[in-house]
C-alpha cells in the first residue's frame, strides 16, 4: 500500500500544511494543502491516497495557458471543421483577452475565483455580458480539451456565474414606417447628383432588399447576380450560398443559412431595374457593391439610412442590418407566414430562434389551428351549427 506524509510550514501568518505522496505512475508529489489544521491536512493525504488507489491519480504536467491556448487554436478549429470567421473570432478573444490575462499561469492554477477576477475586470472595462459569455463558451471548450488531456482535473469554468445578458431590444418598422424610409430615399435620390445620387439609388434598393428578403448584413455584401433569377418576376428567386465576413468571402453561417426562396414581384422589380442601371452586370459581380466593384461600404450605407430615417421623423435607434432582418421576419410572421416556411426563409438552425419572431409579432396562426380541429372534429357552421 502507498503511504504519505504531512509536511507543516511555518510562516508569519501560521502554519501551511503540505502532503507528500507517490501518484499511480510511481512519482513523488508534493502538494500544498493550506493553512487547515493537522487533522485536515491528513484527511486530505488519505483522500488523495484514496484517488491514486481507485482512479489512478497521476501529477498534473505543467503546461502554461500559452502554450496550451495556442496548440489548441492550431488544431481545435480544424478537428470541427470551423469556419474561416469562427477560427478568425476564437484567434482574435485568445490572443487580445485571454493571454493577456492568463498567459503565463499553469492551467491546473487557473481556478473560479481568477475566472470571476477577469469578468470583473472586463466588465469594468465596458465589454458586454453577450461578449464575456462568448469568452466563457471558448474557454469551456478550451479547459474541456485540457480535462481529456489530463493536465487539468476539472473544468474550472463549470462553476462560474455567467453575467446576466440584458433582454435584446430590437427595432422593428411597421408597414407605414418602412413606407415613409421608402419615400424618404427617393427623395434624398433626387436632391442628389452624379455618383451619390447613384449610391443613394442603391442604398434604396438596399434597405428594400433587407427588409423584404430578411438577409444578413454578410449576405448582402456576399450576393452576386448569379444566385438571382428575375428572368420571370413571377417566379423570381433568390439563392444564399455567399457571404462576406471579417473582410474576405465565406460560407453561410449554417448549413439552414445555405437556402434558395422566392421573391416578391416588387421586389423582383426593383433589383432587375437595379441591375439594368449597374456597370456591374456579370454573373459573378455583386449585386450590391462599392465604386470599384468590391462589396458595399456598410459604414456608408448606415449613415445613408440615418439621414432616410430622420426625413422620415423615425428617431428610434435602428442597426441597419440587424434591425432591418427583425423587421423583414417579424412582420412576415404578423403577415401569417407559416413557422416551417418563416424559419426556412430566414436560414435559422434552431427553431428556438424563429419563435422569438412570432411571439414578437403576436401572431397565433389562428387559419392553421381552424384547419387542425376540422381534420380532427368536422367543419362546424357559423353559430355552432354542424
Amino acid at each position: 500500500m502507498r503511504s504519505g506524509s504531512v509536511i507543516p510550514y511555518k510562516g508569519k501568518r501560521g502554519v501551511t500544511w503540505s502532503i507528500r505522496y507517490v501518484d499511480a505512475d510511481g512519482r513523488r508529489v508534493s502538494e500544498t494543502v493550506g493553512r487547515v489544521t493537522k487533522k485536515e491536512a491528513e484527511e486530505a493525504l488519505q483522500d488523495r491516497l484514496s484517488d491514486v488507489r481507485r482512479e489512478g491519480h497521476r501529477k498534473l504536467t505543467p503546461v502554461t495557458f500559452t502554450a496550451f491556448a495556442r496548440e489548441w487554436l492550431d488544431t481545435y478549429p480544424d478537428t470541427k471543421d470551423l469556419k474561416r470567421s469562427t477560427r478568425q473570432g476564437y484567434e482574435s478573444i485568445i490572443e487580445a483577452h485571454l493571454i493577456p490575462e492568463f498567459g503565463r499561469l499553469q492551467l491546473a492554477a487557473i481556478d473560479v475565483g481568477k475566472l470571476d477576477a477577469y469578468l470583473a475586470r472586463k466588465r469594468r472595462a465596458e465589454l458586454a455580458p453577450r461578449t464575456l459569455n462568448r469568452h466563457l463558451n471558448l474557454l469551456h471548450s478550451l479547459f474541456k480539451a485540457a480535462q481529456g488531456r489530463g493536465l487539468i482535473r476539472s473544468n474550472p469554468v463549470s462553476a462560474v456565474e455567467r453575467p446576466r445578458e440584458p433582454r435584446r431590444r430590437w427595432t422593428i418598422l411597421s408597414p407605414v414606417e418602412i413606407g415613409r424610409v421608402e419615400r424618404a430615399f427617393v427623395e434624398l435620390v433626387d436632391e442628389a447628383e452624379g455618383e451619390e445620387r447613384a449610391w443613394r439609388e442603391q442604398a434604396r434598393v438596399v434597405f428594400l432588399t433587407v427588409v423584404s428578403a430578411g438577409l444578413r448584413r454578410g449576405e448582402i455584401l456576399g450576393l452576386r447576380w448569379r444566385d438571382v433569377a428575375l428572368a420571370d418576376p413571377a417566379g423570381a428567386t433568390l439563392r444564399v450560398r455567399e457571404t462576406w465576413v471579417r473582410g474576405a468571402p465565406d460560407t453561410p453561417k449554417s448549413e439552414k443559412s445555405e437556402r434558395t426562396f422566392a421573391l416578391g414581384e416588387r421586389l423582383a422589380s426593383e433589383l432587375f431595374d437595379h441591375r439594368a442601371g449597374t456597370a456591374f452586370q456579370g454573373d459573378d459581380e455583386r449585386v450590391f457593391y462599392s465604386q470599384t466593384g468590391g462589396p458595399l461600404d456598410p459604414v456608408r450605407y448606415a449613415a445613408t439610412l440615418r439621414l432616410a430615417l430622420t426625413r422620415a421623423k423615425i428617431d428610434k435607434p435602428m442597426r441597419p442590418f440587424h434591425d432591418g432582418r427583425h423587421t423583414s421576419i417579424t412582420n412576415a410572421a404578423a403577415a401569417g407566414v407559416g413557422p416551417a416556411a418563416l424559419m426556412a426563409r430566414a436560414g435559422h438552425s434552431d427553431f428556438k430562434t424563429t419563435q422569438g419572431y412570432i411571439d414578437l409579432a403576436g401572431e397565433t396562426f389562428r387559419e392553421e389551428v381552424e384547419l387542425l380541429e376540422e381534420r380532427l372534429f368536422g367543419a362546424v357552421k357559423k353559430g355552432g351549427e354542424e
